[in-house]
């Protein structure tokens, strides 16, 4: 009762203000139908309850990261297997032109090619209509897309169109990041801290989307119908529990940053690019050194030698996997890092990190012959 349901149009987005509380007013520019609820005012509200519907609502939009992350990654470790014509029953038949490793490249280049475009056509939507209708409409896309790949599965081209589309509805982390630096705005330390969060949400994510493989041996594709089933359902939570709100729920004692500090578009096009680079390097690993590299060696080669493979296929599926898990406690201790050496510092040391141990896996497969030792 204490959460009043207003109204305002949704072209003014996340940062709409409710004119006249308790009442329902749209301007001469919009139509009086196109209208998204948000949270009441906080003078309306004990801190208390506004906490209690920011954490509800933040805890919600980690939520359809949780499901986006697993829906990206729950038919990844199957990918090698199902470019292999012949391998599994679920194999695509022919993947011409393409040759194994080069079919792989191409899946995962035309996906974060649909991720890079749904970062900036969400983030415009986002700014422009509100996160709240830009969640809804990742969640109930990815879903849609979900089932698409699953009924093109024996074709390797229209599952890759699919991929493509799937791709294209893959930015939650980047709108739920975004989101709660809106329902904090007055608390940047909370802000931070749940943003840690988010990414925090998408590894175990990714995790948990890549054991579904586990689950479904015989079937290569049907962990899709469950993670279209689970993005329904984040569908169905966001809708309760992420709302729009007319001004930060969570009133503390600071002041309010100013709006109109102007922004650096030096400093912003240097970490658009940075982050770019930043995402190709992290490809090393994902998918350069675990597949074909790893998958290659230590698996197929052995395959088709007919020989006893050093590396078992659910040994890749688990280790494919659980690699995402690597990354929770860095993310954890994210915003930490960041408030003690500063943003630029510990991205380059993160980097250096990552350089490193991709130069070592690379290192180890190139050993010939490959060995028990070598995999370990």
């Amino acid at each position: 009762d204490l959460i009043t349901p207003l109204y305002e149009p949704s072209c003014k987005g996340d940062s709409a203000r409710p004119e006249e509380t308790g009442t329902t007013r749209s301007s001469s520019n919009n139509v009086d139908n196109d209208k998204e609820p948000i949270l009441g005012t906080a003078s309306l509200m004990g801190k208390s309850t506004s906490d209690t519907a920011a954490q509800r609502a933040a805890y919600a939009a980690m939520f359809a990261v949780f499901v986006d992350a697993i829906n990206m990654m729950c038919i990844a470790p199957n990918l090698p297997i199902m470019v292999t014509p012949g391998l599994h029953e679920d194999s695509f038949p022919s993947t011409e032109p393409f040759d194994i490793a080069t079919a792989q490249y191409a899946h995962d280049a035309v996906e974060a090619l649909g991720m890079v475009i749904s970062n900036f056509v969400f983030g415009y939507i986002a700014d422009r209509i509100g996160s709240r209708k830009a969640i809804l409409l990742l969640m109930i896309g990815s879903c849609c897309t979900s089932v698409g790949i699953y009924l093109v599965r024996s074709n390797y081209w229209s599952f890759i169109a699919m991929t493509f589309a799937n791709g294209l509805f893959g930015s939650a982390a980047a709108i739920a990041n975004g989101y709660m630096f809106i329902i904090y705005k007055n608390d940047r330390e909370k802000a931070d801290e749940f943003g840690g969060y988010v990414m925090a949400t998408l590894m175990v994510g990714l995790t948990v989307g890549g054991l579904f493989t586990l689950f479904f041996p015989s079937n290569l594709f049907r962990p899709l119908l469950l993670s279209s089933a689970l993005c329904f359902l984040a569908f169905v939570v966001c809708f309760i529990f992420v709302f729009v709100p007319s001004e930060s729920p969570v009133e503390i004692d600071s002041e309010p940053e100013e709006d109109d500090i102007p922004l650096d578009k030096r400093a912003i096009s240097n970490v658009i690019i940075g982050a770019s680079f930043d995402h190709l390097g992290t490809l090393g690993i994902y998918p350069l050194a675990f597949s074909p590299v790893m998958y290659q060696r230590f698996f197929l080669d052995f395959q088709i030698a007919n020989k006893v493979p050093i590396m078992s296929g659910n040994e890749y599926r688990w280790l494919f996997s659980m690699i995402g898990l690597a990354a929770v406690p860095a993310a954890l201790l994210m915003p930490l890092v960041n408030k003690k050496l500063g943003v630029a510092i510990s991205t380059i040391i993160s980097n250096l990190i990552t350089a490193g141990a991709i130069i070592a896996l690379l290192s180890v497969a190139a050993i010939d012959p490959p060995t028990h030792s070598s995999f370990v």
